[in-house]
């Protein structure tokens, strides 16, 4: 991100030429006063008023260049924030599927947001302000040099000492910086996990707590916001005072030589005018300077948010025939614990298996190797005799459709949700809503909210249909009728073994008179996973809703 980090160079440029023009124009201004001055001195009076006129040309000149300016900047920062933000979404939406975890969003949120909005107040709005000085403090330069080049070195050495304060009094912003971006993502992650659990924690009576929680946090935010305006408080502090000190010198000194080398009254005021004109940009030189080098931590943060390793894969596949666990042992990366050992199991095409176990029996952890969200600890996992992890991983994905209990509803119609927004037949969206028993919808229906407006079952059969649409060979099953009743759950059971796909459904609620309805069954308990051709012995160990 560092490489894009003066945002939009082409309207940086307009605003870098914009600047000169109306700097040149200050800069013209204030040798037309040292002009005025001499010639009202030598009382040439229509020189005076020839002079004067171009004068008010210029200062109107300058009145219009500083409104188009306003807008100017205004483009800058909008061109150059929806550049660094469409760079940062690319390369969120480059990452493999494997490698983009649900548990970073509320990260990259933050960043989209919060980030973004202070990396524009303290680096983009700064790289304005910074060319602006610099401007301001050439047309000083060259004023000064028509007087004496010798206080063109004065200048020079103002600006070098300026710069050594800099590098040596940034660091403690920098860190301040850091830290409050830390906190700043630990509140909006907090904020967020409370919107979306707000329902169970009005059901718990958890207000107090969460109220006790998000005073702490913010107050964390605030005292590290405290934190940074303290450190940039204290070098701005102890900058202004060595600074004003040296260019109070330098403006004296300037003067004195200026008066030594016999100059004019309006040479004179032209030297001390211009050391004035540097004073403003020698004083905020330092500060901003130090703003911007804290903030592009942030830009780092970025980087190392959105960096994975690269994955090289390259078998290439088309279709599923069977998928075979041989003598796995499952468990998570970060935890050495095996939750699942010596698994043994094999899916076929067109097959319709069901994976039974209590909850917390470990049925999850089967389905997340599936995904290829957790590797095995031992053993392969092969599809059509290739190892799932070496598979590219758009290939393998494409084979499979998850429906479980929540799946994600766009804002959209219909259409569009069962469609992915892909180019589709209506009439081929209508069979598959009818299929899975949805005809009553009508396709072009709006859904709103994460799907709000539908009932839980008709969610999950939007996610079959889904399903359907995309022709995904493989659908996996998780554990869709925890929140549905027993008479729709038990419906949408039927009408997915009905379907012309493999299925493999991970459930711990099933009906006793459709477990016939499987190939083949497996049940989840104590630490590993076995095939069973016993119903009765499948029904007796689940605590079961009877049909």
């Amino acid at each position: 991100m560092r490489k894009l980090k003066f945002g939009n160079i082409p309207w940086l440029i307009i605003n870098t030429l914009h600047t000169a023009v109306f700097v040149s124009l200050s800069g013209w201004s204030i040798y037309l006063l040292k002009v005025v001055t001499d010639y009202g001195l030598n009382r040439q009076m229509d020189k005076v008023v020839e002079t004067a006129q171009l004068m008010m040309l210029i200062l109107l000149g300058s009145l219009v260049l500083d409104t188009i300016g306003t807008l100017l900047k205004s483009k800058y920062l909008e061109a150059s924030l929806k550049q660094l933000k469409n760079h940062y979404i690319h390369r969120l939406m480059e990452q493999d599927i494997t490698q983009l975890q649900k548990e970073q969003c509320n990260i990259y949120r933050s960043n989209l947001t919060n980030d973004f909005d202070r990396f524009e107040e303290k680096f983009l709005l700064n790289v304005l302000e910074i060319i602006h000085m610099s401007s301001r403090f050439l047309m000083s330069v060259v004023l000064v040099a028509t007087v004496s080049i010798y206080l063109v070195a004065v200048a020079v050495v103002l600006l070098v000492i300026f710069m050594i304060i800099t590098s040596k009094t940034n660091t403690p912003v920098q860190k301040s910086e850091a830290k409050k971006s830390e906190s700043l993502q630990k509140y909006t992650d907090f904020v967020n996990e409370t919107l979306n659990g707000f329902e169970i924690i009005k059901q718990h009576q958890l207000e107090d707590k969460r109220f006790r929680m998000f005073v702490e946090k913010a107050t964390q935010v605030q005292k590290d916001n405290y934190s940074v305006d303290k450190n940039s408080t204290k070098v701005d502090g102890l900058n202004s005072f060595i600074q004003t000190s040296i260019i109070f010198t330098m403006i004296v000194s300037g003067i004195l030589f200026a008066r030594s080398a016999q100059a004019s009254l309006g040479s004179l005021i032209m030297v001390a005018t211009s050391f004035g004109n540097v004073i403003w940009p020698l004083q905020r030189f330092t500060p901003v300077i130090t703003q911007m080098k804290g903030i592009l931590k942030v830009l780092d943060d970025f980087d190392k948010n959105l960096d994975r390793p690269v994955i090289d894969r390259h078998i290439r596949v088309d279709r599923f025939e069977n998928l075979t666990f041989d003598r796995c042992d499952l468990g998570y990366d970060d935890d050495q614990f095996v939750i699942l050992q010596s698994v043994d199991l094999t899916i076929e095409k067109l097959e319709k298996v069901l994976i039974v176990g209590q909850s917390g029996a470990g049925k999850s952890t089967v389905l997340k190797t599936i995904r290829q969200s957790i590797r095995p600890k031992d053993g392969s996992v092969l599809l059509d005799g290739h190892d799932i992890f070496e598979i590219v991983p758009i290939d393998y994905y494409s084979l499979f459709t998850t429906v479980d209990q929540i799946g994600f509803i766009f804002n959209g119609t219909v259409l569009e949700n069962v469609t992915m927004y892909q180019p589709m037949d209506e009439k081929h969206v209508r069979d598959a809503l009818n299929q899975v028993g949805l005809s009553e919808l009508d396709i072009h229906e709006p859904l709103r909210n994460n799907g709000a407006n539908v009932s839980g079952g008709q969610r999950a059969r939007l996610m079959l249909a889904r399903a359907l649409c995309l022709n995904s060979e493989v659908i996996l099953c998780d554990e869709i009728f925890s929140s549905l009743e027993q008479s729709i759950a038990k419906s949408i059971e039927k009408d997915i073994l009905s379907l012309n796909k493999t299925i493999i459904n991970v459930s711990h609620i099933i009906f006793k008179d459709q477990l016939s309805l499987y190939d083949k069954i497996y049940i989840v308990d104590q630490g590993t996973i076995r095939q069973s051709h016993d119903l009765d012995e499948v029904w007796s160990r689940m605590i079961l809703t009877e049909a």
